[in-house]
Order: C-alpha cells, then structure tokens, then sequence
C-alpha cells in the first residue's frame, strides 16, 4: 500500500457495488392537507437538506452463502484498516505486533467464510464491503491520517471493529441453520470478542477488563471526552449500534462520530453481485 491512505483504500474499494442511501424527505401532498384545499403546485415528496436520495435495497433473496459472503466482506474490509493503520508506521513495536497477529487472525477467517461458502453453493467474495467502505473505511482512515491523538484513535476503531465483527457472528449464528455453518460463527465471534480484549488490555490494563456499565453506571471517558474501552463492555454478547468518535475536533470542539451497526439488506453481499476489486 501507498502512503497516501486514501488512494490505498480506495484502490481496493469496489464501488460501483454500494448501495447508497440516505437523505431525508418531506411530503408536500401533507403540507398541502394541512394549509388549505385550494393551495396548486405538485403533490411530489419535497426535500430537505442536500443527502442524496434514499434508494430501497435490492430485494435479492438472503440465503447462507449471501451472510458467509458478507462475513467474508467484513473480514477483508478489516484487514484493508489494519493494513492501512500498520503503513502509518505510528505504532510502537509491541503494538505493531499486536496488530500484525490480529490481522493473521482475520486472515484466516477469510479463509474460513470462503469454504463455508462453498459449500453452501455460493461463490467467494473477494474484496471488502463497499457500503461499509464507502462510509466508514475511508472516512475512518481520513480522520486517523489528521488526528491529534493517532495512536488512541487506531486503538479505538480496531476494538470497534473486532466488536463489530464479534456482533456480527453472533447474529449469523441465529440466522444460519446448518449446524457446521452456526458452529463456525460462534467460533469466529469468539476470537474477535477475545481479539478485542487483548486490545483493551494491552492499552489499559486492569482498568480496562469490565465495564462500569455492567453495574448500571456510566462509561468513563478520557481527558478528551472520548469514551473509554473495556475488555468486557457487555454483560451479554450485543448486537446494537455503537459510536466511535475519532479525529481531531473541529473549530465547534467536535470531533468525528460514526455509528457503527451490524450488516443488513442495505450492506449484504447478495450472490447477484460481482466483485470489483
């Protein structure tokens, strides 16, 4: 990979792939109901705001090689921050190596989603998510390349994305029915789960093995406001969204907030779409 991130990123990035969505709207036929009968002018959805237009995902059938497709997609995608994060050269030898291990570990979970793909009658996915790159990838990598603090924001997104992928698996594991596929996917949820504990606690140590959270109380955050991790964030796996706030602030003090959520039908890799990459 390059120096320039973005440029290494988007290198691997299949984009004509993303299903893009977003943007608000606001319907003009209710406006027109509540200001009078006898007001013209069209009665199509106005909108507010400059987001693109929302597009409905495809609606392609979801089947096991469709969810092994996307964990194979989450794994390549977490692999392409590590490689990305480790060309930064900002991590000390230790951390280096951590890293390093982590991504041998997400290597061969790629290998893993593949077979289980094939035998489920599907065909291997080779490249990242694009909608997870195109909205968190690439912006992630942007905003650790302008940081103040590098290092507590690369620490930050890998628990992220081990928790994530964590929450991941253990959603399939409900999803999928055959009984290799569900043992893979517990396994796989449990060496991310165990992946991101040995992140928190290389960095914080005994401080960092549970989360005040499980005795009701509010998660600590550091001198900059930025939440705190824990080896043990969850009294119970979760599969909720989460935040992740890194970047330098901006002149409001504000720094960048992306919320973090498991694949749906919006992010699958449904077995009617060609890799590009």
């Amino acid at each position: 990979m390059t120096d320039d991130i973005r440029t290494a990123v988007d290198a691997r990035v299949g984009r004509r792939d993303a299903l893009k969505m977003g943007g608000l709207t606001i319907s003009l036929a209710a406006l027109v109901a509540a200001c009078g009968d006898d007001i013209g002018g069209s009665t199509d959805p106005g909108r507010i705001g400059v987001a693109p237009p929302i597009t409905a995902p495809p609606e392609y059938p979801v089947d096991a090689s469709v969810l092994l497709r996307t964990g194979s997609s989450l794994e390549q995608s977490t692999i392409m921050v590590y490689e990305a994060i480790l060309d930064l050269g900002i991590l000390d030898a230790e951390g280096t190596a951590l890293v390093e291990l982590i991504t041998e570990n997400h290597r061969v979970l790629v290998d893993v989603m593949g077979e289980l793909t094939v035998a489920a009658g599907g065909e291997v996915w080779p490249c990242g998510n694009p909608w997870m790159d195109e909205r968190f990838l690439v912006p992630i990598v942007d905003a650790i390349k302008a940081s103040d603090n590098p290092e507590r924001d690369i620490y930050n997104v890998a628990v992220s994305l081990e928790n994530l992928g964590a929450a991941t698996y253990q959603q399939f594991t409900v999803e999928l029915t055959e009984p290799e596929q569900r043992s893979a996917m517990v396994k796989a949820a449990a060496q991310d789960s165990r992946n991101s504990a040995a992140l928190v606690i290389a960095v914080e140590g005994a401080e960092g093995y549970v989360s005040p959270a499980l005795d009701g109380l509010e998660v600590g955050v550091d001198a900059d406001g930025v939440p705190l991790q824990y080896a043990i964030p969850w009294r119970f796996g979760s599969v909720a969204q989460f935040e992740l706030i890194v970047g330098a602030p901006n002149a409001e003090g504000t720094r960048e907030d992306f919320t973090i959520q498991t694949p749906s039908l919006n992010s699958y890799i449904y077995n009617e779409l060609v890799p590009d990459c």
